[in-house]
């Protein structure tokens, strides 16, 4: 599928002579906004799930969902993108992501000549109510270039930076925690111990701390509650309830998690749902 959304997806990474998995290689989107304009929004909807092979935009991309979570690799970081919230990505940055069946995904690209907001790195971004639907409205109406143009403009004005409790997940680049790394992405209950993975993994305790420092500065623990707020995140922004949540993502009683989501986070569940 080739659209303002992502680049058609790349072919297999096959192998070289010697056997090994080559990796994919990375697809350009090419230019897309018209000028004179500033932004250009696509919108994708499907019932299956979807995944964005690694490319780049020519364009400022803003990723932002109206329904559902939209998972996005960037930078060695994970990022969950909810409702009302958005993912800025400068141009030119490798990122690939995927969604789940249902999801209501939006990327709007900006015209690069015409950002003057001095956003340089990646950074979750506000996206009200507001906002999605005057951008909705400008890809699906027509009006006049110079009406056009205003209202592009009053988007742009309103985008702001969001507050520090969206999460984003650093991600060991070491290959030999990359099953422990992987299972924990895709199942955050996983409640093995440190000890438990040394010995899946022929390693010792020791040697898999030293990595999670060196790679992520955290300790496994600390990175594992972060994969887990995450998750828990995007539970709670789909209608899960707080203890299904809880449970979902490890924990045993919604007291326990309760209390680690407020020291990831800053607030409680409860009061991240009163917030809408």
């Amino acid at each position: 599928m080739s659209s303002v959304l992502a680049p058609a997806p790349a072919a297999g990474p096959g192998k070289n002579e010697q056997g090994a998995k080559r990796p994919a290689p990375v697809v350009a989107s090419p230019r897309t906004v018209p000028d004179p304009f500033l932004l250009t929004t696509g919108m994708m909807e499907q019932e299956e799930p979807y995944h964005w092979p690694p490319h780049h935009h020519e364009e400022h991309e803003l990723i932002w969902s109206s329904k559902g979570v939209v998972t996005i690799l960037v930078d060695g970081r994970v990022w969950s993108v909810l409702p009302g919230t958005g993912l800025w990505i400068p141009r030119g940055v490798v990122h690939e992501g995927h969604m789940g069946g249902g999801v209501a995904a939006r990327v709007t690209l900006f015209s690069p000549e015409a950002w003057t907001r001095g956003w340089k790195n990646t950074l979750a971004v506000k996206v009200n109510a507001a906002v999605q639907q005057l951008l909705v409205h400008l890809a699906n109406t027509g009006m006049p270039a110079e009406e056009r143009l205003r209202a592009q403009q009053v988007c742009i004005d309103m985008l702001e930076p969001a507050e520090s409790s969206n999460i984003s997940v650093p991600i060991p680049s070491d290959p030999r925690i990359r099953e422990l790394v992987d299972a924990v992405l895709k199942d955050p209950a996983d409640d093995r111990s440190l000890e438990q993975w040394a010995r899946r993994l022929n390693l010792s305790s020791r040697t898999i701390t030293r990595t999670f420092g060196a790679d992520v500065a955290m300790s496994f623990v600390h990175w594992r509650r972060l994969v887990r707020m995450r998750s828990a995140r995007g539970l709670l922004a789909q209608g899960m309830s707080v203890e299904a949540a809880g449970r979902r993502v490890g924990y045993g009683t919604t007291s326990a998690f309760v209390a680690a989501f407020r020291k990831v986070v800053g607030h409680t569940p409860g009061e991240l749902l009163a917030r809408g």
